[in-house]
């Protein structure tokens, strides 16, 4: 799916984007031509998307720690006591917020593009909603510069980028003309690539590309691929 470029690019900020959503709808779902009975649904995929993303992904996040801790302890813990698992309970649903079919969060910039064509919309509306969002300006890759510098005894290669909205990006390079292979995942610039070379008493030729990376998937097309030489 597209990227919806008012939609938050970070999860932590997501939560809040949705729940601001549905409180605001309440207030111009009455002056949209657009059914009640689909505006409610909205708000319902709103508050339940808040959920997934808010309070269930934090617990799911403070529960993973505690399973590779047990796992490890039953493998090479000691002691004479049987190992008790671990048991994930979810948080509570917050008042109002119910379980909804899957595809909720696609459902929601669906409604915001009804929203959009509605006569009663206009700019000040979308942007207490929060739909407003420079989709003139998205950026189909990440861009990046790349230098060679020496440390130490050593050449090493600073990669700066650019990751727009996105949460990071995923690099891959290739060496000497051979195959490609994943180089990193970084979400702050630069990166600097610190390999020792192939062959300690010759120069070697590096390539690099990038791609937008969120939510834990490499996403987006790759960018061209820029070369460097980098000597002992």
């Amino acid at each position: 799916m597209r990227r919806q470029i008012y939609f938050p690019g970070r999860i932590g900020e997501q939560p809040n984007w949705l729940l601001n959503l549905a409180n605001k709808l309440t207030i111009y779902g009455p002056n949209l031509s657009i059914p009640t009975g689909d505006i409610g649904a909205c708000m319902d995929d709103a508050k339940w998307c808040a959920y997934l993303l808010g309070l269930w992904l934090e617990a799911v996040r403070a529960f993973s720690p505690a399973t590779t801790d047990k796992v490890d302890d039953a493998l090479m813990g000691t002691g004479n006591t049987v190992i008790t698992l671990p048991t994930f309970t979810a948080p509570a649903l917050p008042g109002g917020v119910t379980p909804q079919k899957p595809g909720a969060l696609a459902r929601i910039f669906a409604m915001v593009a009804r929203i959009k064509k509605d006569p009663a919309y206009d700019e000040a509306m979308g942007t207490d909603l929060g739909i407003v969002g420079a989709e003139e300006t998205s950026h189909a890759v990440p861009k990046f510069t790349t230098s060679v510098l020496r440390i130490g005894a050593m050449e090493v290669v600073r990669l700066g980028f650019y990751k727009y909205a996105h949460d990071g990006v995923y690099m891959e390079s290739r060496r000497n003309g051979g195959a490609w292979e994943m180089l990193g995942i970084d979400t702050e610039s630069p990166y600097t690539d610190e390999r020792p070379l192939l062959n300690p008493a010759a120069p070697e030729v590096r390539e690099y590309r990038m791609c937008f990376w969120d939510k834990g998937t490499p996403n987006g097309d790759w960018t061209d691929v820029a070369k460097v030489t980098v000597s002992p």
